[in-house]
């Protein structure tokens, strides 16, 4: 069950959709929701020379102002729909700021991202590879198209037998539950290969459950994997993908993979993912 979500809300780049799509997941679970604006400081103070302490002055005040006007703008949509709330917010370098959000996101069973837009980038469009690969929780990103009212009457799964993937459906259990049609799509599986943990074992172990699901069997290259389920999202009518994230660790920091990239830069729906 989802009691307790968090929506990280970027101050430098309009948070309405992000802020009206959170709201109406917790409405539709009854959950208490947290609004954290997180502002950015691009100064770093261990390496500044004293002549930067007005600019570093500068930057905290903007940053608080920007917070205060984002925050205001969720407490007034929260208010409306009458969803317990909190707001917060953390102003930091960057590195200091991954750590801050990656603590706090372990603490929900939902965190809320808003997807990084290239043509509109954020300072804080780090957020979402921080609580995806450091929170252990799932995390639901709203496409920066996203119009209209959060729903997930139809849930389209990403399904290819790995534990991220079998992580995603765990995790989107109270999401499969409220649906009233669920797909499940697996890309170039070879179904000796896959097992147990088939296309074929995952719609029964679903049927187990009473969450009947379509299934639904591409082909695609290794680059047009991400286009091939957004396609399929877009034919039927998804409003929810649910799938697995996966990365490369290099170093202590984690590399998007493939797929979870293209999604990253590509979803149109909004998609939880969990790693």
């Amino acid at each position: 069950m989802l009691n307790d979500i968090a929506v990280f809300l970027p101050v430098d780049r309009p948070a309405g959709t992000l802020i009206d799509s959170a709201a109406a997941v917790a409405g539709l679970f009854e959950a208490h929701l947290d609004g954290i604006a997180c502002a950015y400081q691009a100064v770093n103070p261990m390496i500044a020379f004293e002549a930067s302490a007005v600019v570093m002055a500068a930057q905290y005040d903007s940053g608080q102002e920007q917070a205060a006007a984002v925050l205001a703008q969720f407490e007034t949509a929260t208010t409306r729909l009458n969803i317990p709330h909190e707001a917060k917010s953390t102003f930091n370098v960057s590195y200091a700021a991954t750590h801050t959000v990656t603590q706090m996101s372990r603490l929900y069973d939902l965190n809320i991202v808003a997807q990084p837009d290239s043509a509109n980038p954020s300072q804080t469009d780090f957020m979402s590879e921080a609580v995806l690969f450091g929170s252990g929780r799932p995390m639901l990103m709203i496409p920066y198209i996203n119009r209209g009212t959060f729903r997930s009457d139809r849930v389209l799964i990403g399904w290819d037998g790995k534990a991220p993937a079998a992580r995603a459906v765990h995790n989107a259990a109270p999401f499969l539950r409220k649906a009233k049609a669920i797909d499940v799509v697996a890309i170039n599986e070879d179904e000796d290969d896959a097992g147990a943990a088939s296309l074929s074992a995952l719609i029964a172990h679903l049927a187990r459950r009473n969450l009947p699901a379509t299934p639904h069997r591409l082909t695609a290259d290794t680059s047009n994997i991400h286009n091939a389920i957004l396609s399929l999202a877009a034919d039927s009518g998804s409003d929810l993908v649910v799938m697995g994230g996966y990365g490369h660790s290099r170093l202590r920091e984690f590399i998007l993979g493939g797929v979870t990239r293209g999604m990253f830069e590509t979803i149109t729906v909004p998609t939880l993912f969990s790693h």
